[in-house]
């Protein structure tokens, strides 16, 4: 009895180290710090996701209009999920925003009823990957694709979360003023839409598309403002990198007299870029309230 209970015992011990020793099997196709992820569902998104690459189109360009006219204008700027609202997606643009129903298919959303008569918008969670979305959107009737990211900029709605991104992506580094009678000092554009270093403003608002579009295809625009004066003094300029996106360059706004309708007058500001910046101020890195 004991000879056979220590036989099966040994062999008991040698399964237990075979499995230990025994090499695991891995997929070659995943990279090696791969770790499964939860499927998409209201809790895992919950927050602000924005359209990363009509920032990086926008930087390289230097331009929203730009980004536009060479790509494309996407359905939306950014979504936001509830977890409190399941069923439901908000959509935001430049000018407004829009609750429509989702539908969830493991990573899969389907916005239903994003463009009239046409087929749904959809959303792809990358649950195992980078855990970022893909947009596919056929609103034009060929298939757009876009990145999206979570943002993490503490904003209160998803378009604002945009504009901090797109306003890194624009303005990132710091620029010194150029030209006869040019002072020394030293401009950063913060994400959140401040400006520090500069006497004349300390506050601007980048033009995405509606009403602010006042100069329509000719120039890329902006208001600027000192928050001393308020907000209601803020002012529309047309602003134009050069070829190398090194030198920024500000213009007057005209209005033609018609209701909307400007036209580019003189430039005003001429700065020149370096991304030697010094440390940031946490103060200046959330949007600024309006």
């Amino acid at each position: 009895m004991n000879k056979t209970f220590l036989f099966f015992s040994f062999l008991l011990m040698l399964a237990l180290t075979s499995c230990k020793d025994e090499p695991k099997v891995t997929d070659p196709n995943l990279p090696a710090n791969f770790t499964p992820g939860e499927s998409a569902n209201p809790t895992v998104l919950a927050g602000y996701w924005i359209n990363l690459d009509f920032c990086s189109r926008a930087g390289q360009y230097g331009s929203v209009i730009q980004t536009v006219n060479n790509s494309h204008l996407p359905y939306a700027y950014a979504f936001a999920f509830n977890p409190g609202k399941p069923d439901s997606v908000t959509c935001f643009n430049a000018s407004s925003a829009w609750t429509l129903p989702v539908k969830y298919k493991k990573d899969t959303l389907e916005i239903v009823g994003a463009i009239e008569g046409k087929r749904p918008v959809y959303l792809v969670y990358h649950s195992h990957g980078d855990k970022d979305m893909t947009m596919f959107d056929n609103s034009s009737g060929s298939t757009r694709m876009d990145n999206f990211i979570k943002s993490k900029a503490g904003t209160r709605d998803g378009y604002t979360a945009f504009t901090t991104a797109l306003g890194h992506h624009l303005f990132s580094g710091q620029f010194t003023p150029t030209g006869k009678g040019a002072s020394n000092e030293k401009i950063v554009f913060t994400p959140g839409g401040f400006i520090t270093g500069w006497k004349a403003f300390d506050r601007y608002v980048v033009c995405t598309g509606g009403d602010c579009l006042v100069a329509g295809q000719e120039i890329d625009v902006f208001s600027l403002y000192s928050s001393k004066q308020g907000e209601a003094t803020a002012k529309y300029f047309g602003y134009k990198y050069n070829a190398g996106n090194d030198e920024l360059t500000i213009y007057n706004l005209i209005s033609s007299g018609e209701k909307g309708s400007w036209k580019v007058g003189a430039p005003v500001y001429t700065l020149k870029r370096s991304f030697s910046i010094p440390a940031p101020n946490p103060k200046t890195q959330q949007p600024a309230k309006k």
